[in-house]
């Protein structure tokens, strides 16, 4: 194998593969970055771990076909501090010679032939997103999203699509996240499904974020029951490609969510946004201090009046801060994880939130008060904490 490449147009192939490329170190096929010709001019450069994969072709000069499996970490350094054009070039011993002008590197690499087959799809379900639509919703209820195993159908993001609307939600028993958009979905499918339900695992979410741009160029989903092919156009050196992203899919019922959230609630506040994330912040400082042994402390929310005030106390220290509300109904005190409720302060973008309580023990609504914003709208839930005064 011997073939010449643009070096920025390798170097991005690779670098938006790495999070593709298995950290199994018992299976060295899926420990590195696919290399194949394709033809005289285009190379499929191509990561899989079993559960997601990243593939697209590229330009590239073949003056003898092959393939090969190679580190991709090392491969991109190499690439990355070459001055020109790159040739890689296979020879025996498994090694192969990456060079540019006067500079040369040799590393490792297996045959491609051990590099486990790309699956096949037959798709039945199709639909597609701007790429910064798709992107918002993934902000903005992806922190949501649940680490913990024992719950797999919690470990990831959940999209109801319809004609017209795309809603995704995340829940990691702490925090729900629901994400509304009206939007064309160009949806299709070939059973006559006019709403499609999926669960898309974190490490794909983390990956298609990490690709994805804030622009209207469109992300094309194509979905079996069990796995999704997502393509979009990107940019390579100065030429563009479809890179293809492949994936399982979370194959359980999602939880009713729809359930957890109150639904006759006692007090309603207004408050600025930028000033309760503000007073969070200043209250982190006290309770996310990471002291060996001690457990967190909670942030409390005293509504009375038209007034919040925000305080915590801990071996650390104290904090206290007031904020002016609007306030309806029943004067309420309410504690919170500081650091769960922020991230819900970081996601939401309307300047002012709509609060709605019920109780110390129940969970807490915040939604957007913007009314403007027709098309787009956001719910989440906070779940209380304990309070030994409360």
């Amino acid at each position: 194998m011997k073939v010449t490449f643009n070096r920025d147009a390798l170097l991005l192939a690779i670098t938006r593969s790495l999070g593709c490329v298995s950290n199994d170190k018992t299976m060295g096929s899926i420990e590195g970055i696919y290399i194949g010709t394709k033809d005289d001019n285009e190379c499929l450069i191509c990561a899989y771990d079993y559960e997601k994969g990243l593939k697209t072709y590229i330009s590239a000069d073949v003056e003898e076909g092959g393939t090969m499996v190679i580190n991709g970490t090392k491969l991109a350094s190499v690439v990355k501090f070459m001055p020109a054009d790159i040739t890689i070039e296979t020879g025996e011993g498994g090694t192969a010679t990456i060079y540019s002008g006067k500079s040369k590197f040799q590393l490792f690499y297996i045959s491609g032939e051990s590099f486990p087959p790309i699956p096949e799809l037959s798709p039945d379900r199709f639909f597609s997103l701007p790429q910064n639509a798709l992107r918002k919703l993934i902000n903005q209820t992806s922190f949501a999203i649940s680490h913990d195993e024992s719950r797999p159908v919690l470990t990831g993001l959940y999209f109801e699509v319809k004609a017209g609307h795309v809603r995704a939600v995340a829940c990691d028993s702490f925090r729900l996240a629901i994400r509304d958009i009206d939007i064309d979905t160009k949806l299709n499918s070939t059973s006559g499904e006019d709403e499609f339900r999926f669960i898309l695992p974190l490490k794909t979410i983390n990956e298609l974020a990490r690709l994805i741009e804030d622009k209207d160029e469109p992300v094309n989903f194509s979905l079996t029951r069990k796995r999704v092919l997502i393509s979009m156009k990107m940019k390579y050196g100065g030429e563009e490609r479809e890179t293809t992203m492949f994936s399982r899919l979370i194959d359980q019922m999602y939880l009713e969510y729809e359930r957890f959230i109150p639904k006759e609630s006692k007090t309603f506040v207004k408050v600025d946004r930028r000033e309760l994330s503000d007073a969070l912040e200043r209250a982190a400082l006290v309770t996310e201090d990471r002291i060996q042994g001690q457990a967190k402390s909670v942030v409390k929310l005293s509504f009375e009046d038209q007034m919040l005030n925000v305080s915590a106390i801990s071996i650390n220290g104290k904090v206290f801060d007031e904020i002016s509300v609007e306030k309806e109904g029943q004067d309420i005190l309410i504690g919170f994880d500081c650091k769960k409720l922020l991230d819900i302060m970081g996601s939401a973008d309307d300047d002012t939130l709509k609060l709605s309580l019920t109780s110390s023990l129940m969970s807490m609504v915040v939604e957007g008060a913007d009314e403007e914003k027709k098309n787009t709208s956001f719910l989440y839930l906070a779940i209380p904490m304990k309070m030994r005064d409360a």
